[in-house]
């Protein structure tokens, strides 16, 4: 992530088979580039992992500070979505979305790697910020990281109420407490070292538990 990205935007998601192709073009000729023209997005990335159990699909928003996700630009445009993404809204499956904060990260400034593993958080407690500095540090020295972040959840900026939002009712959207976000330039290494990461997360006295984690490959990447 660069080193302005205050807060990210973290999104999972299955896509229905037969409107799969049409919506990686719709994802990345006019979604992406809708997003990250907004002010205050620094930049979107799209991540895929074919064999996933669940969600094959993780993208990532990069924004200056939380408010970018409840800015009135933003919101201007998710109340206001285009004929393509109403088109594209059924194509959504099993649905996660959560505005977080970045609490804390190591690594790279400002590279960006091919693989990535989420771990996703669930409460155990209340958020040792320093632990979560100790953790980074520790995860960002593993053979193959780049960069390590941990994010926290916003409900009330993540929840709030769009059209966009209305449109993807039937996703059975899920509500994300924090993730742990895990970037490697070799994904055999990431598949490799992500047993170990998640017991460090475990044993780090964060204040949450990890969750469920999945591995992706970068699809695509756009930057302001």
């Amino acid at each position: 992530m660069q080193s302005r990205t205050g807060a990210f935007l973290a999104i999972w998601h299955d896509i229905d088979p037969a409107m799969e192709p049409e919506w990686h073009r719709w994802h990345t000729y006019e979604h992406m580039p809708e997003r990250v023209g907004i002010p205050g997005f620094l930049a979107g990335r799209r991540y895929m992992r074919d064999d996933a159990p669940q969600q094959r699909c993780f993208t990532l928003y990069e924004g200056a500070d939380l408010s970018v996700f409840n800015s009135p630009a933003y919101l201007e445009r998710l109340n206001a979505p285009t004929e393509w993404t109403r088109k594209m809204a059924p194509a959504f499956r099993n649905f996660m979305r959560g505005a977080c904060r970045r609490v804390a990260t190591a690594g790279a400034a400002h590279g960006y790697a091919g693989s990535v593993l989420t771990i996703r958080l669930e409460p155990d407690g209340s958020l040792d910020e320093a632990a979560a500095r100790t953790l980074v540090e520790r995860v960002a020295g593993i053979e193959g990281v780049v960069g390590a972040h941990i994010g926290i959840c916003d409900r009330e900026v993540t929840r709030t109420e769009t059209n966009e939002r209305a449109l993807r009712s039937a996703t059975g959207e899920q509500s994300l407490d924090g993730v742990v976000v895990v970037e490697a330039y070799d994904p055999g290494l990431l598949d490799a070292a992500a047993g170990d990461i998640e017991a460090l997360v475990a044993s780090a006295g964060l204040g949450f538990r990890p969750g469920f984690r999945q591995n992706y490959t970068l699809a695509y990447l756009l930057q302001e």
